[in-house]
């Protein structure tokens, strides 16, 4: 999750070159990654088959709880990221960036949600597009708030009210 710290200066940023800033939500987060490791399960309960009472469930992909879930699902976010032309920020492995002579864009991960910060809307919508293509997001549209915390834009920047 990104540093409280680097959300900060994010929005320092987006007050002074005017970002636009959206929201999305990945759906099933800890769902998308696939599993390195053989992970075993027992069968769920009232789940019997005949002549086969010991056998176990083997995970291919990752669910809640697995300690390797939130890493798996991370390493799947990147490997996306990067194909689209985004950067490590060297600050905080959860920021990403990508920067051409239109735009600007900054993502920035927290919990199972992304802002994304740009320059430009198109930039916002190509983005978006491109990530709901490979994971189930759902767009929250402009930022309204984040950990709890209202956020208001005005013409003078962002006030935060928690």
């Amino acid at each position: 999750m990104a540093k409280i710290t680097s959300i900060r200066v994010l929005f320092f940023l987006a007050s002074i070159y005017n970002f636009y800033v959206h929201q999305k939500d990945f759906k099933k987060t800890f769902l998308n990654g696939y599993l390195k490791e053989e992970v075993y399960l027992d069968k769920p309960g009232g789940f019997i088959l005949p002549k086969n009472e010991n056998f176990f469930c083997k995970l291919v992909k990752s669910l809640y709880g697995l300690k390797q879930a939130p890493k798996q699902w991370h390493k799947k976010f990147v490997k996306a990221i990067l194909l689209n032309g985004f950067h490590y920020n060297g600050a905080n492995q959860y920021m990403y960036s990508k920067f051409t002579k239109d735009f600007s864009v900054i993502i920035c991960l927290y919990k199972d949600d992304m802002l994304t910060f740009s320059t430009n809307m198109i930039a916002i919508v190509e983005t978006k597009r491109y990530l709901s293509s490979i994971f189930k997001m759902k767009d929250l549209g402009e930022l309204d708030t984040i950990l709890d915390i209202k956020v208001k834009k005005h013409s003078s920047g962002y006030a935060f009210n928690q």
